[in-house]
């Protein structure tokens, strides 16, 4: 009774789908990075603006004198420059979340077609354990037919 080994055809393209899987997952964790690199620029924008707005607040309150008119437009000037910045953070931060979407997008496709393949994999292998099983099975039969035909004799 030799028993042949298991050996699924398709197990290259099996490997190929399982490192199309793993870089997608990097890819993925490469995005997630990126969005929370954009989230924490974003915060900081947000805190260099919300600093900026209180320091601001008393050179407007602080008189109407030439020097505070001249301190209030640059301070005015510099908030402007800052909410540009801000809105270039929050245009990149939508950016990295899309890509984080399609990143994800991708991983779920890269692990279904993995998992199709696990699947035809398992089935091949329970066949195939399956047919060695019946084989077996014949072979166990017949030699208990030859031994009862012997004892027959």
């Amino acid at each position: 009774m030799t028993e042949r080994p298991f050996r699924f055809r398709l197990e290259r393209v099996h490997d190929i789908r399982r490192q199309r899987e793993r870089g997608a997952q990097e890819d993925l964790a490469a995005a997630l990075g990126r969005q929370a690199g954009g989230e924490a620029a974003l915060g900081q924008v947000d805190a260099t603006i919300e600093d900026a707005r209180e320091r601001f607040r008393g050179v407007a309150s602080g008189g109407g004198d030439l020097q505070s008119a001249t301190e209030l437009a640059e301070s005015h000037a510099y908030l402007e420059r800052l909410a540009g910045r801000r809105s270039v953070a929050v245009r990149d931060l939508n950016a990295s979340r899309e890509e984080v979407g399609r990143r994800r997008q991708e991983l779920e496709a890269a692990a279904r077609e993995r998992q199709a393949l696990d699947r035809l994999r398992d089935r091949r292998r329970a066949e195939h354990e399956r047919d060695i099983a019946r084989g077996e099975s014949t072979q166990l039969d017949e030699l208990a037919i030859a031994g009862h035909r012997r004892r027959q004799a």
